[in-house]
């Protein structure tokens, strides 16, 4: 298990800007962003007299010395804690596809390794997690089902990596596409391998693949029979 976390913060969209400069200060080297809109019912909404929200949301993959930091700023800096102003979850990253995954989300970082406390882990389903330029997630899922994985889900999104914002001076944005696969732990590495082969860091497709932990299942049979 690595010394990661997968960082997810929901917040207004007018906040975009100051959440992108709050990650770059923090030393987050790849944030991904959504748009998305709040689930308040029209009718509470109407009762409120405010109109649908609309939401941004930043994904990132932190090292875990940087969590703390990132914790307390979004307190104290982003005041995330006053009504309405958002949320932000933290969890664990069980793996990465490879060195050159691992330099793009975190930079030049060392990052710890740890044991897992659990053996029975290895079995459990995870999240396996592929950004990818726009026009590539059919490579990832074609890799990923001849590994042995069913289907999964496309989001369209925008990256900003702040290692080229820094050698080039500029705020850039590319599109990117989130391909979410959910599969059961014994064959995460072959599907993550997979899909480095044939749309990973050193292929057009640009992927950057790593995994997360699910504590549970519904819907999919296959994965609630193992």
């Amino acid at each position: 298990m690595l010394g990661l976390k997968y960082l997810v913060v929901i917040t207004k969209r007018e906040y975009s800007e100051q959440y992108l400069e709050f990650f770059h200060d923090k030393g987050v080297n790849m944030v991904v962003t959504r748009l998305c809109t709040g689930t308040a019912s029209d009718s509470m909404l109407d009762l409120l007299g405010v109109e649908k929200t609309e939401k941004t949301m930043f994904s990132a993959v932190v090292p875990d010395d940087l969590v703390d930091g990132i914790k307390e700023g979004l307190v104290d800096r982003m005041d995330i804690e006053a009504a309405g102003n958002g949320i932000a979850v933290f969890i664990q990253v069980d793996g990465v596809g490879g060195a050159t995954s691992l330099k793009n989300l975190v930079g030049d970082k060392e990052i710890e390794k740890k044991e897992k406390e659990d053996m029975s882990e290895e079995k459990k389903s995870v999240l396996i997690i592929t950004i990818v330029d726009k026009g590539y997630n059919d490579q990832v899922m074609d890799a990923a089902r001849a590994a042995g994985a069913g289907g999964g889900t496309v989001v369209r999104a925008k990256g900003t990596g702040a290692e080229i914002a820094k050698f080039f001076g500029v705020s850039i944005s590319e599109e990117k596409e989130m391909v979410y696969i959910v599969a059961s732990g014994d064959m995460r590495d072959g599907i993550m391998k997979a899909i480095m082969e044939k749309a990973g860091a050193n292929t057009d497709a640009h992927g950057i693949v790593f995994s997360i932990p699910v504590d549970s299942v519904l819907g999919i049979r296959s994965l609630e029979r193992a």
